[in-house]
Order: C-alpha cells, then structure tokens, then sequence
C-alpha cells in the first residue's frame, strides 16, 4: 500500500506544476504588443513582479523582477516538480511490490 506521506507528497507535486502552468500561461496573457508585462491589481493599480524569501524575523524581497526571470523560475520549478513526482512513482513501485 503507497503511505499517506507518499500519497501527499504526489499531490503537491501534481498541485505545483498546475499552479506554475497557470502562472505561465496567465503572464503570456498579460504581455503587451512590445513584449513589457502589464500587471494590474484589483483597483487597476500597475503592479510588478516580486520575489520573497521569508526568513525567522520577515522576509526579504526585490521588486520589479523581469519577465523573462521569473519565467525561467516557473519553468525550472516545475521541470523540478516533475522529476520529484518520477522519484515519487519509483517510490510507489516498492511500496506496492
């Protein structure tokens, strides 16, 4: 029988690579006719693209990230993602064994 544990880590792969999928496909959407990104909040307000690392007393973070950045991390996570879930499937076959 595959683990709780194992089964868990499976969906989290599985939730990842849907999320940065939808990531990718949303902020080809948001391109404008000369290549620039053009976010936009709730209000309308312009807004850019932000990278976090949280640490034990806040986080640290940089602004106005480029597009073609914060592409190549969507992508290399997910290409991650996927070669966790192909450990996970190898995992799954000794389980069942």
């Amino acid at each position: 029988m595959i683990t709780k544990d194992i089964a868990r880590l499976i969906h989290n792969c599985y939730t990842e690579i849907e999320s940065g999928e939808k990531m990718i496909q949303e902020l080809k959407e948001r391109l404008n006719d000369k290549g620039e990104l053009e976010l936009k909040n709730t209000w309308g307000d312009s807004k850019v693209l932000e990278l976090h690392i949280p640490y034990e007393r806040g986080s640290y973070s940089i602004r106005r990230v480029p597009f073609h950045l914060a592409l190549d991390v969507i992508k290399e996570h997910i290409a991650n993602q996927k070669k966790e879930l192909e450990r996970l499937k190898e995992v799954c076959r000794v389980q069942l064994a």
